[in-house]
């Protein structure tokens, strides 16, 4: 998303993933009908990029919930 590169892998244990510097996203978000498990529908993420787009996408569907149903 912001474009980070991936950091030295020494700086990080490559057999613990809550030390990777990426996380995985779900590109189309599960409750907006993205597949859960398909790999089409996954990408990495930096963790602020990431957290800044969950957040939204949260706030998104929160709104939508709210909406009187015609």
């Amino acid at each position: 998303m912001c474009g980070a590169q991936t950091p030295d892998p020494e700086q990080y244990d490559e057999t613990d993933p809550t030390t990777w510097p990426h996380d995985l996203d779900h590109i189309i978000p599960i409750s907006e009908g993205g597949a859960r498990t398909s790999l089409d529908n996954l990408g990495l993420a930096c963790q602020p990029c990431h957290e800044t787009k969950s957040k939204a996408e949260a706030l998104r569907a929160n709104q939508q919930r709210r909406r009187p149903r015609t």
